[in-house]
């Protein structure tokens, strides 16, 4: 049995397909049953209408859904074999007797460490509920938080994202991590967009982003006031899901491209299904990537599969697989590089697409397999070592 960790699927994010293609993996090993646990029941709908098919299979294919309020409320009914943490960025999940033989955490990014030390309140609500009255409660909580995040990464087989990633866990925590590239689906950007009949792209820049401020898409509306004035482009769409509580971040992004009279280049596509998704996609010449140090960036991988050139910061995890090119380190040289990728021919398209197939989800899927048995099997032998050891007469009965 085992038992997959993860704050919330219904963000729809990275992590959460990341979880997804987890729980396919899993359900391909032959015997093993998969339980979910999770701060909010997933929202069948809103999952299958961003991941398609796949959401839906590997959320049916959970056994149980166990809901928890707070980190430190968490009472588990079932011992599992193995726990996976798809969401070891933000969620510090540790159990009495985890080890590296049955406990997994894959960290996109050390980001929760960051989110601790400067007392973030909003984290701490996450974690721990409506157990906060006063600072007093936030930093009580955010010190637990702190030492079970640490135990949590320290104890478990940690994988992650990147090298990037990989060495500011090291930094952070003084332990080494496996980089297992997150899974995308590159097949179907490539079927759907790249080599699509209606493949007749526009000079129009596209985003794809969440939107939080931690996300910096207001450099993207830097940029274009940048291309507007040079002429670059005709337009720019800036796509992404965007929840209740980051409405007011998203009227300030509204409010700054009326302010900077940029009205006619720029415009927001909200919470649009996966099917609009792929239509925008296919309007688009270039990609953009508005957020320095991004540890791997899923969405510029999935413009990439589809034929968009990617203009990305030169500093994070896209960096391992963008041409260097494309990557900018002012704003006046990512306006340089946009305009090259606007005269972009379908054949380097091609091969900017071709360059990351590797990250497929069948390829996920294959590792993490391989990773599970290995894993599952030392700790198979590790139990057999012990039993035996207890005495020749158990021993005799377990062979």
């Amino acid at each position: 049995m085992v038992n997959i960790v993860h704050i919330n699927l219904n963000a729809r994010g990275g992590s959460e397909r990341l979880a997804l293609a987890t729980i396919a993996a899993l359900k391909g090993i032959d015997d093993i049953d998969v339980d979910l646990t999770t701060f909010q029941k997933p929202d069948l709908n809103k999952i299958q209408r961003s991941y398609g098919k796949i959401g839906l299979l590997a959320l049916r294919s959970i056994k149980t859904v166990n809901i928890i309020r707070s980190i430190e409320t968490v009472r588990l009914k079932k011992d599992y074999d193995l726990t996976i943490n798809t969401h070891g960025d933000m969620l510090p999940f540790s159990q009495k007797g985890f080890s590296k033989n049955n406990a997994i955490t894959y960290c996109h990014f050390p980001l929760a460490k960051y989110l601790i030390d400067v007392e973030n309140e909003e984290y701490s609500r996450l974690l721990y509920g409506l157990r906060c009255s006063n600072i007093l409660d936030y930093r009580e909580n955010l010190h637990s938080a702190r030492n079970m995040y640490f135990d949590m990464m320290r104890t478990s087989s940690v994988f992650t994202n990147s090298e990037y990633s990989r060495k500011a866990i090291r930094k952070t925590f003084d332990i080494d991590s496996t980089v297992l590239s997150p899974p995308v689906d590159v097949n179907l950007f490539r079927k759907n967009v790249l080599f699509s009949s209606k493949n007749e792209r526009e000079d129009m820049i596209l985003i794809i982003s969440r939107f939080h401020p931690s996300k910096k898409i207001e450099n993207a509306i830097r940029l274009a006031k940048l291309l507007k004035r040079n002429g670059i482009g005709r337009r720019m769409k800036i796509v992404g899901n965007l929840s209740p509580a980051m409405l007011r971040y998203y009227h300030y992004l509204k409010q700054t491209v009326q302010h900077q009279d940029l009205s006619d280049y720029v415009n927001f596509q909200v919470n649009v299904s996966f099917d609009k998704l792929l239509s925008l996609i296919c309007e688009a010449k270039v990609y953009f990537h508005p957020l320095p140090g991004e540890p791997f960036g899923i969405s510029t991988v999935e413009a990439m599969s589809a034929g968009l050139i990617p203009v990305v910061p030169d500093i994070g995890g896209h960096t391992e697989f963008v041409p260097s090119k494309y990557q900018f380190h002012t704003f006046p040289e990512a306006v340089e590089s946009i305009a090259v990728a606007m005269d972009a021919s379908f054949s380097e398209r091609i091969r900017i697409s071709n360059s990351v197939r590797r990250f497929s989800i069948s390829n996920y899927i294959k590792r993490f397999q391989e990773i599970v048995k290995k894993i599952l099997l030392i700790s198979t032998n590790t139990d057999y070592q012990k039993i035996k050891s207890l005495s020749p007469i158990v021993s005799r009965h377990i062979r």
